[in-house]
């Protein structure tokens, strides 16, 4: 591959090893430099057919060496020559200029740096299926991003362009190119230092990792996108929760509209809610029998067709099943969701005999205790206490002994008014297990693994909570141990009904060949057991809970970070009935495992760290920066490896330990590593150990608390 020259200078030879390979990409091309009065900085690109799906086109802007203005720079030694004054021009060109007229805005040149850009190309006519899917596939990028320009509409039509070196061969035709182009990423700047061989290299590292982003994900599809619309049965409780799903929403070209209370956030016609909904219709969510009949009051009366109804609440999930089997719009049987939630119903799915049971009352307890039959209850220690109506791990115990199922019952039982289910305690590993079902197809699913919790420890008590600390991405277990835990879970959600859709599952793996144990250096995690203590018997996955419907909005994070699948979209997508773009949309990244060692698909190791209130009483900023920042800020070289992190509270705010007999959280905090899975642990250890947030006690002394105080 040979590059151009600059003026004055001579060409570079760069040595085959050096070149790419001709099965993955053309070789660069110099533009013709020119000059003239307007005097443009030397313009290099390269044709490269990534995949399939894509082409794109790098465009590599070098450092100025001309004199048209007064402006006045230092340029170090590089490609442009050695140290001194250099008066140079902000560059005007048929490439710049191209770059304004899409809107790009004002490129971030350098005169004393190497610009570089990429110009991506659809390969084939379609239809647009989410207008940000450049922004979604290369989030966390390994290289800075400046800029990303993403012309295209949702459902807008587009008109792919085959460049080639015999059609561009001008900087006016690479102009042309530009502004018939899908997107563009302008890249952080290089130094001008640089050498030939290292731009080379850079531009062969960018060219692979954008093929393992774009390789196997459509952005377009094939036939025309009808504009749908879906109903939002209870809108979030705020932006933080709510964001991910009107944007998601927005980028797919769905008009989304809002069922809630009167005096909900979204309802107010102001700018800001019309950028997140369409409409927002006032109902009376009263969980009562008439909540049905009053949603589809809202929905018929709306003028406009509703292609679609969903729910994020798990309590208003049979509700709404319901409400689209009366209307006929798309959703899973109503059987299957009064399954789901239903903790006892869920549990007889995998049921153990005479160590399952359901009490209303300690009356009941009593009788089912005193029962002397053949087929009664007998307790097998240690056994789960839980209400069968639920979430969040809340009011969760695991028991050892009758005081404690007692003390257990009272609480399960106590809350939402609802019976508590007894069941027993499945000792393994805890996973997530994620799915975008299709026709009971799998699209799409992972596996994240729960370290251990405070009622996981062979000292916990009845009032050890079961509120989970971490999560981690991908899973450690075997492979054949993630295919049992698949297709055991699979084969429960299509008996149940559940064909089409996002469904996150929790369960255990009894009889696992690993086990969490801490090594060496104080890490905790899964690892394999010693050999004498391998299980005899084959490994099983025994389910803890359906939720039909994505993880919730922190641990959707992960997932969407981790593999590029956003569960929200695809939650939407399967409510409308959009069964194409469901398809189009549940392709993970092309990662495979030799490229990363960390799982297919995954771009790297992923640590999602829940971290709990500290104390009782009032937050408070006394840095006047939230405790995400303040961490970033006092610790960078912590701020590397955070992926984001989402405060929960705000100067002012109360809060307690418990909330609803689980723990509160005052932050999550994603963290990864492209190194190993253990350093995403470790990195999440710290950051949980330094994360500090300031609580002023109810009697006004004030008191300065962390999670590392609590540890």
């Amino acid at each position: 591959m040979a590059v151009g020259t600059f003026p004055g200078e001579k060409t570079t030879p760069v040595p085959r090893s050096h070149a790419y390979s001709p099965s993955t990409s053309m070789p660069v091309r110099a533009l013709p430099m020119r000059r003239t009065s307007s005097s443009y900085r030397p313009l290099f690109w390269e044709i490269v057919p990534l995949c399939d799906l894509y082409s794109i086109v790098h465009v590599v802007i070098l450092p100025s060496s001309l004199q048209t203005t007064h402006q006045t720079t230092s340029q170090p030694n590089g490609l442009n020559g050695t140290h001194g004054q250099r008066t140079v021009s902000i560059p005007s060109s048929p490439f710049n200029e191209a770059l304004q007229r899409i809107g790009f805005g004002a490129p971030n040149w350098s005169a004393s740096g190497v610009s570089v850009f990429t110009v991506v190309l659809p390969s084939a006519d379609g239809y647009v299926c989410r207008s940000d899917f450049l922004t979604l596939r290369l989030q966390d990028f390994p290289y800075t991003i400046l800029k990303t320009h993403q012309p295209l509409q949702p459902l807008a039509r587009y008109t792919a362009t085959k460049p080639s070196l015999a059609t561009v061969t001008s900087e006016e035709s690479l102009a042309s190119l530009v502004e018939r182009a899908a997107g563009i990423v302008q890249w952080s700047d290089l130094e001008a230092s640089v050498s030939i061989l290292d731009l080379q290299d850079y531009l062969v590292r960018l060219t692979q990792e954008l093929r393992d982003r774009l390789n196997n994900a459509p952005w377009l599809s094939p036939t025309p996108v009808s504009r749908k619309r879906v109903a939002l049965v209870r809108g979030r409780p705020n932006i933080t929760a709510g964001g991910p799903v009107y944007r998601a929403a927005k980028a797919l070209g769905l008009d989304l509209v809002i069922i809630d209370e009167e005096g909900h956030w979204l309802q107010a016609d102001t700018e800001e809610n019309k950028m997140h909904r369409e409409a927002f219709l006032v109902t009376d969510m009263t969980e009562d029998s008439g909540v049905v009949d009053r949603i589809i009051q809202s929905i018929v009366s709306y003028p406009l067709p509703i292609h679609g109804v969903f729910t994020l609440s798990d309590n208003f999930f049979v509700a709404v099943a319901q409400v689209a089997e009366a209307l006929n719009l798309p959703a899973s049987p109503v059987s299957a969701f009064e399954t789901s939630v239903d903790k006892y119903r869920s549990r007889m799915v995998q049921n153990v005999p005479g160590q399952t049971a359901k009490v209303s009352n300690i009356e009941e307890l009593e009788s089912l205790l005193a029962a002397t039959s053949r087929d009664a209850f007998t307790p097998a220690w240690p056994m789960i206490v839980k209400p069968t109506k639920g979430w969040s791990s809340e009011c969760v115990s695991k028991v050892n002994n009758i005081p404690d199922l007692v003390t257990a019952a009272q609480k399960a039982t106590a809350r939402h008014g609802s019976a508590a289910v007894i069941e027993p305690f499945f000792d393994g590993p805890e996973i997530d297990v994620n799915f975008v079902l299709l026709d009971g197809e799998i699209l799409f699913s992972e596996i994240a693994d729960e370290p251990p919790c405070d009622a996981d420890s062979s000292t916990a008590t009845v009032h050890s909570t079961f509120s989970p600390e971490a999560l981690t991405l991908p899973s450690a277990l075997p492979f054949d141990e993630q295919q049992i835990a698949t297709e055991t879970l699979r084969e429960i959600l299509v008996g149940l009904g559940f064909c089409t859709g996002v469904f996150h599952v929790e369960a255990r793996m009894v009889n696992s060949a690993y086990e969490y144990r801490r090594d060496n250096e104080s890490t905790v995690d899964l690892v394999p057991k010693n050999h004498q203590s391998v299980p005899a018997s084959r490994a099983e996955c025994k389910l803890l809970e359906i939720n039909a419907r994505p993880p919730g909005y922190r641990v959707s994070v992960p997932s969407r970070h981790t593999y590029g699948v956003d569960y929200f979209a695809a939650h939407m997508l399967a409510a409308a009935g959009d069964h194409d773009r469901l398809r189009l949309t549940t392709n993970p990244f092309d990662y495979c495992v030799t490229d990363r060692h960390c799982g297919s698909g995954a771009q790297y190791w992923s640590r999602l760290v829940y971290i709990p209130a500290p104390a009782a009483g009032t937050v408070r900023w006394p840095s006047k920066l939230s405790p995400c920042e303040e961490l970033k800020r006092r610790r960078p070289d912590l701020a590397q490896k955070i992926v984001l992190g989402v405060d929960y509270c705000v100067p002012g705010d109360k809060i307690d330990l418990y909330t609803d007999g689980a723990r509160t959280y005052v932050a999550h905090l994603l963290v990864a590593s492209t190194q190993s899975r253990r350093e995403a642990i470790e990195i999440g250890e710290e950051v949980a150990k330094t994360f500090v947030i300031d609580v002023e006690a109810e009697s006004d002394q004030g008191a300065k608390t962390s999670n590392e105080v609590q540890s």
